[in-house]
C-alpha cells in the first residue's frame, strides 16, 4: 500500500482547461494513459478554474487559449505565480500566436501550437513539471539575509553564447576566434567553454590536451575549490583558458542541466572578463538555460537557404517568447563560400539587424585550424580576422551595444519583416 501511495505521489498531476474544444478531451485522455501522470480531468468553464485548482492542486495546467482565459483578467498570472507552484502551458492554434505572446507575458511557462502529437504533448508536460520542480526547490532553499547585510561586489564575467540552429555554419570557428579577439582587445581573463557535450572538438582545433574536461569537472564539482577548478582549465598560447568537452559520449549522458548552470555560475564568479560558450545546434534544456543566462547571444548563420530558413524560425520563436532582442548579435558567416546576397536583403528576410558579416577566407581558416592556432593569431590582417575583431569590439563597447542603438535598428526593420512560419519549437518557462 505504501509503495503504491509513493508512486502516486511521484506522478505528474495535470489539469486541462479547454472550454468546448474537443482537443481538450484528447489531451485529458492522453494524460490519463501515461503511467507517469495523473489526469485531474477537464474544466469547461474558465470561471471555475481557480476553485478547481485549489481543490485538486495540479502540477501542470494545459490552458487552451480558445477557452477565453485571456478575457479573465489576471487569471494566468495568478495561476503561474511562483507561490502557486503550478506550471501553465498555453495551448493555441497557429493563427493565435499574438495570444500566445500575451499568455507568456502574463506568466505561462510554455506553449503548444495545434496540431501537435502525443509525444509533443507529453514532452511539454514533463519539461514544464521539471521547471516547476526546480522552482519549488529554489524557493524552499532561498536563504534569508540578516538585516542590514550590505551587498558585496563580486567579480562576474560576462557570458557570451555562440549558437546556431543549423549545424556546420562555423560556430566553433567564430567562438574560438571571438574568445581570442576579446582577450587581445580587453586584456581581461577570457574562458572558452566547449558546450557541445557530445561532439565538441575545440581541443582538436586548438591542438590542446588535458586530463580534465567538462565531464570530470562536473562529476566532482562540489569537491572542487577555486584552485582545483583553475587547474582543470587548459591555457592556450593566446592566453585564453579553455574547458574542453567530455571525450566520451557516456560522460555527456550523465551530465545534468543544473550541474552545468552551477558550473557556469562558479566560473563567472572567478573573475571579471568574458566566458565564451560554443553551444551545439539543439534546443535542449542545456542550450535553453544557456540562452536565458547569457549576456549576449551570438547567432551564426550563412546565406544558404536552409541555414536562413532555420535561423528565421529560431529568431521567430524567440520573438514569440519575448526574448530580449537587444542581446542578440546576428553574424553572417561567408568564410567558406562567397555570397552575393546583400546585407539589407538578409536583414529583411530574418527580421533582425546583422551585427557582423565574416568575409570569405577558407584557406586561412583551414590553415589556422590545422596548426592548432587561430585565425586572429595566424592571419590577423585578413578581412575575416578583422571582421571577428569588430564583433569583439562591439561586445566590449557599452556605447555601441546600448539598447537605444539596437532599438533603432530593430525598429528600422519592423515594417519590412516577412510573415514567419511559427511552430512550437520548444516549451519552456520565461
Amino acid at each position: 500500500m505504501n509503495s503504491l501511495q509513493t508512486t502516486a505521489q511521484d506522478k505528474i498531476r495535470v489539469l486541462v482547461v479547454a472550454g468546448g474544444d474537443p482537443t481538450g478531451d484528447w489531451m485529458a485522455q492522453t494524460i490519463a494513459l501515461d503511467p507517469d501522470m495523473i489526469s485531474l480531468g477537464l474544466v469547461r468553464d474558465v470561471a471555475q478554474t481557480l476553485d478547481v485548482v485549489q481543490k485538486l492542486s495540479p502540477d501542470v495546467i494545459l490552458l487552451d487559449i480558445g477557452s477565453g482565459v485571456l478575457q479573465e483578467g489576471d487569471l494566468i498570472n495568478r495561476l503561474s505565480a511562483p507561490i502557486s507552484g503550478v506550471a501553465v502551458i498555453a495551448v493555441a492554434m497557429m493563427g493565435e500566436v499574438d495570444m500566445v505572446r500575451r499568455a507568456m507575458l502574463y506568466g505561462a511557462q510554455g506553449f503548444l501550437l495545434k496540431p501537435f502529437s502525443e509525444m509533443e504533448l507529453l514532452s511539454s508536460v514533463r519539461q514544464a513539471y521539471d521547471l516547476i520542480t526546480r522552482r519549488r526547490s529554489e524557493l524552499s532553499q532561498l536563504p534569508a539575509l540578516p538585516p542590514g547585510t550590505p551587498d558585496k561586489a563580486v567579480p562576474r564575467a560576462e557570458l557570451i553564447a555562440v549558437f546556431s540552429p543549423k549545424g556546420g555554419v562555423g560556430c566553433t570557428t567564430v567562438a574560438i576566434n571571438l574568445a581570442v579577439a576579446l582577450k587581445q582587445i580587453s586584456d581581461q581573463p577570457v574562458l572558452l567553454v566547449d558546450g557541445d557535450l557530445r561532439f565538441g572538438d575545440i581541443d582538436t582545433a586548438l591542438n590542446l590536451a588535458g586530463t580534465a574536461n567538462l565531464g570530470t569537472v562536473l562529476s566532482a564539482l562540489h569537491e572542487l575549490d577555486k584552485e582545483a577548478l583553475d587547474r582543470a582549465l587548459v591555457k592556450h598560447s593566446s592566453g585564453v583558458e579553455v574547458l574542453i568537452a567530455p571525450p566520451y559520449l557516456e560522460m555527456a549522458d550523465a551530465i545534468e542541466v543544473d550541474q552545468l548552470k552551477e558550473l557556469l555560475a562558479r566560473l563567472s564568479a572567478r573573475s571579471d572578463g568574458y566566458i565564451v560558450v560554443d553551444a551545439w545546434s539543439a534546443l535542449d534544456d542545456w542550450v535553453l538555460a544557456l540562452l536565458d543566462s547569457c549576456h549576449y547571444l551570438v547567432v551564426v548563420t550563412t546565406p544558404q537557404v536552409t541555414s536562413l530558413r532555420d535561423t528565421h524560425r529560431f529568431l521567430d520563436a524567440l520573438r514569440v517568447l519575448n526574448y530580449n532582442e537587444h542581446k542578440i548579435l546576428l553574424v553572417v558567416n561567408d568564410c567558406y563560400q562567397r555570397s552575393n546576397v546583400k546585407t539589407k536583403d538578409l536583414e529583411r528576410i530574418l527580421g533582425h539587424p546583422i551585427a557582423q558579416t565574416i568575409d570569405y577566407a577558407p584557406q586561412q581558416i583551414t590553415a589556422s585550424l590545422n596548426q592548432g592556432l587561430t585565425l586572429i593569431q595566424e592571419f590577423g590582417t585578413s578581412p575575416a580576422a578583422q571582421n571577428i575583431r569588430q564583433l569583439a569590439e562591439l561586445i566590449t563597447s557599452e556605447e555601441e551595444l546600448g539598447e537605444g542603438r539596437w532599438r533603432l535598428e530593430v525598429n528600422r526593420l519592423g515594417d519590412r519583416r516577412e510573415p514567419a512560419t511559427r511552430r512550437g519549437l520548444f516549451s519552456r518557462g520565461r
